[in-house]
This record gives structure tokens, C-alpha cells and sequence, in this order.
């Protein structure tokens, strides 16, 4: 067999395959053994038709036979020969056998991994938010907890401080109801501002049972608009509570399932403790991201159209098998989707030549270690270990995380300070 490569485009490549006569003649011996075999011939024993009348009856066959040897016995090698790593099928694009003599010429077009040169990863210049715990965080925890354990009674008419329960259809001029405009089960404290500052205004003094129309003045759409516009809700009031929320002392921590917590400050700094911890892990996942879009941005280069349809076609199979009720627009996912397939299928192949790059490596004996010193019980620690799928999986999971802690020890990291309400 003799083997060569032409460069095509930045993903394919044509692969030209020679086999010779001395590569063929086993093969063609070993189907025409076979078809003797399998054949029943009249006037002949089962299996025992001369070579001469097999190879007359079975002339089609053996050349179509023929080529799904040859694919199959030296496709692979060509493969290994020329170091390809083909990402879909090949395409077969010329082929010349006249007979065994003159031997067998095939051509096939290949689409293959992106080459890619990794021109810097070390030296990323990268910005890092330091995001600090405030009073006024700490302060907002302990009044969602007071929420949680507030006594709860219903009233009839709506003031500020009172949880409003409600549906709201949009209306048209002249009041017309909008079809397909309802929204219905909605919730606002009246005075918080969270619905709309105006708006809820209105609603106060509303009763169970009310419709109530409020009207939010609205910018004008174009520069040339003189005229207010507003927008108008038909609110129907289904419920009104009042909360009459615990005080916040000791008493109150005590009442809390924590043994742990006895007094209010005690409370404070655990609350400030899980708050920071919660704001360092959103921080950290930020920078990880910037990490990854500096990486993609200093090092360049294109993935194989291919490839990020394969990729859009096993989210769009996830998105399905999760919304088996709804129905997806294909167009559309594809589109809004597809900036991040390209993103991702990048990040995937400079993590593959870093960690080529840096012989970063993890064998199964390290796997078993972690999986060892984790709080798996014994049961779910053996199951992992015999299952080659989960290994692989965690593997390459903590070999992403050493790629990122390779890029982070190398990085020139600015930290920022965002302006935080006190």
C-alpha cells in the first residue's frame, strides 16, 4: 500500500490510497474461497464448483466485495500512515480498478481536526473582581430569613408593606383587552418597587376580589413622538397578606434549627462567612470565563463547519428529550446558539494542545486516589472504579481544571474593585 496526502482547505485534506496487486490477490483469494463455500451450483457438489465458474458468476459481486475489504483492512492503516484524525466520514471522490494486475487507486476527501498553532498562553492579561461582603448584603439575608419565619394572615385592602397576589392582562386603546396579554399568579410587595414603583402606588387600596386599570407613562419611540404614550394593565386582585415579621434578637437566632448559633452577631458572621464564600465562587467562575476568552482571542483559528453542526445537533437531541411538550424553532436555536458552539468547540481544542503541550497527564492510580478521599460510600467508590466511561469523564474534568490553574499561575492578573452599596 502506498499512501500520500493533498492539503485541500484548513479542514480537509484527500487522502490517495494505491493498493497493489500483491496487496489484493489474498483478499480476492479469501472471497472467492468463501463464495465457493456458500455457492450451490447445479451439476456440481454443494461447495464444490470449480474456481473457474465462481469467478464468471460472482464477477459483480467480487468487486463491489472487494472494495469493503480494502476499505476495511487498509483504511485504518492509511489513517495511522498519515497521522489523520478524521472528525466524519470520508467521501470517496475517485476510484480506478480495472483488474487485480493493475492494482486498485482510490481517492477520499477527509475533513480533520484544525490544525493549531499555540502562539500564547502563558502571560494572559487578565482583569479579577474583588467583591467584598457589605452591611447592607449581610442585612438583606437577615431580612429574607425574618421572611421565612414571618407569621402570615390575610387582609382585605391593600396598603404599603402588603404582599399583593394577582393576574394582570394588558389592555389596547380604548381599554381592549389584548389577546394572548394575560399573565396570571403574580406577586409584589407593594412599596418595594419590584413590580413598578408607579404602578404599585395605584394598587394601594385595592380589595380581594378588585379590578383596578393602572396607566405607566412611557417614553416616547422616536425622537419625533410629542404626544405621551402610555401603557395600561387591568390588575385583578386575588389575594392581600399581611406578614408580621419576628423580631431580630437572640431569641430569634435561638429559634433557628442550628445549635451552632446562639446569638445574633454569632448569626451576622455566619451569614457575612457564606455570603463572601458564595461571591468568591461567582468571582472565580467570571474570571475563569475571562481566562478562556483571552486564551481564544490570543490564539486564533477557525473549527470545521462540521463539527459545530454535530455540536448543534446534540444540544438541539438534549433540548428535546427535556422539553418533549415544546416546540423547538431548529432555525432559530441553531442561530442563537451557534456563537457559542463555536466558542466552546475552540476552548475544547487549546485545552487538547495544552495539555499535549505540557505532558499534563492523570493516571488511573490518581484517579483511584481521589475518588478514594472522597465521601462517596464504599459502594458508589467501586462502582466508579469499574466504570471506564465515568473515569474517562473525571479525568477529563480535573485535567480542565489543571489547564485553567496552568493558565491562572501564568497570567498577569489586574484586580478591580466594583463600586458595592455599602
Amino acid at each position: 500500500m502506498q499512501t500520500s496526502v493533498e492539503t485541500l482547505g484548513s479542514f480537509t485534506r484527500k487522502l490517495k490510497i494505491e493498493i497493489s496487486k500483491e496487496d489484493l490477490l489474498p483478499l480476492q483469494d479469501k472471497l472467492l474461497k468463501q463464495y465457493q463455500r456458500q455457492s450451490n451450483i447445479p451439476g456440481f457438489r454443494p461447495g464444490k464448483a470449480p474456481m473457474s465458474i465462481i469467478r464468471q458468476r460472482f464477477k459483480d459481486q467480487l468487486l463491489q466485495d472487494l472494495v469493503q475489504e480494502v476499505l476495511h483492512k487498509f483504511y485504518g492503516k492509511a489513517l495511522d500512515e498519515t497521522k489523520l484524525n478524521p472528525i466524519s466520514e470520508g467521501k470517496i471522490t475517485s476510484f480506478t480498478f480495472q483488474d487485480i494486475e493493475s492494482g486498485m487507486k482510490m481517492e477520499i476527501e477527509l475533513e480533520v481536526e484544525p490544525e493549531i498553532e499555540l502562539r500564547k498562553f502563558k502571560g494572559l492579561k487578565v482583569e479579577k473582581e474583588v467583591v467584598r461582603v457589605t452591611d447592607t448584603m449581610v442585612n438583606d439575608a437577615l431580612e429574607r430569613l425574618r421572611e421565612q419565619y414571618a407569621t402570615v394572615k390575610e387582609v382585605e385592602q391593600a396598603k404599603e408593606g402588603h404582599y399583593l397576589y394577582f393576574d394582570v392582562q394588558e389592555l389596547d386603546k380604548g381599554d381592549v383587552p389584548i389577546i394572548g396579554h394575560k399573565y396570571e399568579n403574580l406577586q409584589v410587595k407593594l412599596g418595594s418597587g419590584e413590580f413598578d414603583k408607579d404602578i404599585e402606588k395605584q394598587l394601594e387600596g385595592i380589595k380581594k376580589g378588585d379590578k383596578r386599570i393602572v396607566r405607566k407613562e412611557m417614553p416616547p419611540t422616536t425622537p419625533k413622538d410629542k404626544q405621551p404614550r402610555f401603557s395600561s394593565l387591568e390588575i385583578e386582585a386575588k389575594k392581600i397578606e399581611e406578614k408580621e415579621f419576628p423580631e431580630l434578637n437572640d431569641d430569634f437566632v435561638k429559634n433557628l434549627d442550628d445549635d451552632s448559633l446562639q446569638t445574633l452577631e454569632q448569626l451576622r458572621t455566619r451569614l457575612q462567612e457564606n455570603i463572601q464564600q458564595d461571591l468568591n465562587n461567582r468571582t472565580e467562575s467570571n474570571f475563569h470565563h475571562r481566562l478562556i476568552d483571552e486564551l481564544l482571542k490570543e490564539n486564533p483559528f477557525e473549527v470545521p463547519p462540521s463539527m459545530v453542526e454535530n455540536y448543534l445537533d446534540h444540544m438541539l437531541k438534549n433540548i428535546r428529550q427535556q422539553s418533549k411538550d415544546k416546540e423547538i424553532d431548529e432555525e432559530a436555536f441553531r442561530k442563537e446558539y451557534r456563537p457559542a458552539a463555536i466558542h466552546n468547540l475552540r476552548w475544547y481544542f487549546l485545552k487538547k494542545k495544552i495539555i499535549e503541550s505540557e505532558n499534563l497527564a492523570i493516571s488511573d492510580a490518581e484517579l483511584f486516589e481521589i475518588i478514594d478521599k472522597s465521601n462517596l460510600d464504599e459502594k458508589d467508590k467501586k462502582r466508579i472504579k469499574n466504570d471506564r466511561h465515568t473515569l474517562d469523564h473525571l479525568r477529563e474534568d480535573i485535567l480542565e481544571r489543571r489547564v485553567i490553574d496552568l493558565l491562572k499561575t501564568h497570567a498577569e492578573i489586574s484586580e478591580i474593585f466594583p463600586l458595592q452599596k455599602k
